[in-house]
């Protein structure tokens, strides 16, 4: 499980390929996790500044104009982030969540979400808050409460690839999804597998 410490530890000079944002994981927040890429290996942050997050909550529209975010505001989107992942890791492992990641969850959900105003000639919407970071994050953790808590929990898993160990949520009628992805962790299992049986009839020959 990564610690609050290891945020700080991870990687931030990381390979390009794993420094591009992840919207695959089947819902909000755990795409949200995602931005902590290879938590099994050395991990590679990808929220490495208030810029960073910000561009993120645009890309997923939590945030629609330009807003400048503080290192607070940064500081406690991480400290979210990693009560979620602790949290839904601890579940998908069948331990017991720790309290203070499940208060963080809380606490945060009960932050006031933006609320639809109509412009002037009521032909459009716009969303308004007064503290849209706030907001921002509010939706992601009532996110995180609806996974973490439905029934449908049994549906999260974490990939079976040892550096990657990415949350998601198995879509699959079979309920038996074991990568992040088939095309990337999927894939380069199978290329190994296929190396070392090549190897070992080599080594037999």
């Amino acid at each position: 499980m990564v610690t609050k410490i290891g945020v700080h530890m991870a990687q931030r000079d990381s390979h390009p390929k794993y420094s591009q944002f992840r919207f695959d994981t089947g819902s909000l927040s755990l795409n949200f996790v995602a931005t902590m890429r290879h938590r099994g290996a050395p991990p590679r942050e990808l929220l490495t500044t208030p810029d960073a997050l910000a561009r993120w909550l645009r890309l997923v529209g939590l945030i629609t104009s330009p807003v400048s975010l503080s290192s607070s505001d940064h500081e406690e989107a991480v400290l979210l982030r990693e009560a979620i992942h602790d949290t839904t890791q601890s579940l998908i492992s069948n331990k017991r969540p720790r309290k203070d990641d499940i208060e963080r969850i809380n606490r945060t959900a009960k932050f006031s979400i933006a609320v639809p105003q109509l412009h002037g000639s009521a032909d459009g919407v716009k969303w308004e808050t007064a503290h849209p970071v706030e907001a921002a994050l509010a939706v992601i953790a009532r996110d995180a409460i609806t996974l973490i808590g439905d029934t449908g929990r049994g549906r999260l898993k974490m990939c079976d690839s040892g550096s990657c160990r990415m949350l998601f949520v198995d879509t699959s009628p079979s309920n038996r999804r074991r990568w992040c992805a088939m095309s990337i962790c999927g894939n380069r299992q199978k290329v190994t597998m296929h190396r070392q049986r090549k190897l070992a009839a080599s080594s037999a020959a």
